[in-house]
């Protein structure tokens, strides 16, 4: 069994990258095919990605202790969570000064997903729980966190059920919220949000359990895993780029296939995977995830000014959504990876000077608590 998952690390960076592509229009580019436009679903990859791994790190431990796990996974996110909030929320004050000296950057600040009311459940990370607050309030893409983090203590808490009853509530709670999902059911909490994240995560854990117990006695040959490799991920891509109905439902099973094939780590594609380069963007992925709504919002910002002080047309609003237009896809592109570095090089930083850091105070503050 390997001591981790390196393959699934790459994914996980890879897949941070396909939203912060989600997030951007440039005219013309190369990020505005379906499958860039529709890669959001790969939310649904992060949440199957987290219940394969906890299961893999928890679910078999005798010596279950809570609060050290909690005190663990806080230090984990909050410290970024909290951080990025904050620059979000000063961003806004700068909007405002902006907005009383009459410049406007789209919409009132304080207003709409930025309102004060959400700011403490968005700290808290229950935006997505709570009803009467803006899922996607402040900074958007933690409402998956805010998901991710309650989830942690359900799955938790369910493992002091005995085995085999664990694996029945898991199977349960994933296929109850399937089904919600199924039926678009309309339910009090998150807008199908919880759903999205119920059942992909427990799902996740549960295919864990079958990767545990037949890791060892597949063996096939490197060929034929990296045919399988590669036929689940064009099967990924055309899902995601099509109109099938159900889509997220049927984009979640194949990443709950995507991620059992590729834990085996044994295809020419998972090998080329475990490239450095990729194995790093997966250590960066959170900090790409929460980061990248700041870097783009500067962008954003920048463009708005060049046009009101220089008088250059620079965007145009298609279907309500504004895109960004530099003089052709060329320039275009330049700047959409020009900004994808600037995310990466941020999210660096904030890996290396937050991340960690919080996850170096989790861990003294629980063997302290051991040595107490």
């Amino acid at each position: 069994m390997p001591h981790r998952f390196d393959v699934l690390d790459s994914f996980r960076g890879l897949a941070a990258i396909l939203v912060v592509f989600v997030h951007m229009h440039y005219v013309g580019s190369f990020i505005e095919p379906d499958f860039f436009r529709e890669s959001f679903l790969f939310v649904e990859f992060f949440f199957v990605l987290s219940g394969f791994v906890l299961a893999h790190g928890y679910a078999l431990k005798t010596n279950l202790n809570f609060k050290k796990f909690i005190i663990s996974r806080s230090f984990r996110l909050f410290p970024l969570h909290l951080f990025t909030l904050t620059i979000i929320v000063l961003l806004e004050f700068g909007k405002l000064y902006a907005y009383n000296k009459g410049f406007n950057f789209n919409a009132v600040p304080f207003t709409g997903s930025q309102n004060p009311h959400d700011i403490l459940p968005s700290a808290l990370l229950l935006q997505a729980w709570l009803p009467g607050v803006e899922t996607f309030s402040w900074n958007a893409p933690s409402w998956s966190i805010s998901i991710e983090f309650y989830m942690y203590m359900l799955f938790f808490i369910s493992l002091y059920i005995n085995k085999p009853y664990f694996y029945i509530a898991w199977f349960t709670i994933s296929i109850l919220s399937f089904s919600i999902l199924f039926t678009n059911t309309n339910i009090p909490l998150g807008d199908l949000a919880i759903a999205r994240g119920l059942s992909s995560f427990f799902a996740g854990s549960l295919i864990y359990f079958i990767f545990r117990k037949v890791h060892t006695k597949v063996t096939l040959k490197k060929e034929l895993f990296t045919l399988l490799e590669l036929s689940v991920l064009v099967l990924v891509i055309i899902t995601v780029s099509s109109s099938v109905p159900n889509k997220s439902i049927v984009a979640t099973f194949l990443f709950i296939i995507q991620v059992f094939i590729f834990a085996f780590q044994k295809g020419y594609i998972s090998k080329f995977l475990c490239n450095k380069v990729f194995l790093y963007l997966g250590k960066l992925s959170y900090s790409i995830y929460l980061t990248h709504s700041i870097i783009l919002f500067g962008s954003l910002s920048i463009y708005m000014i060049v046009e009101k002080v220089f008088k250059i047309k620079v965007s145009q609003t298609i279907d309500e959504v504004r895109f960004i237009d530099l003089g052709g896809p060329l320039y275009n592109n330049m700047a959409i990876l020009a900004i994808l570095g600037i995310v990466v090089f941020i999210s660096h930083f904030s890996y290396k000077h937050i991340e960690l850091k919080g996850q170096a105070l989790g861990k003294r503050i629980n063997l302290k608590g051991i040595t107490d």
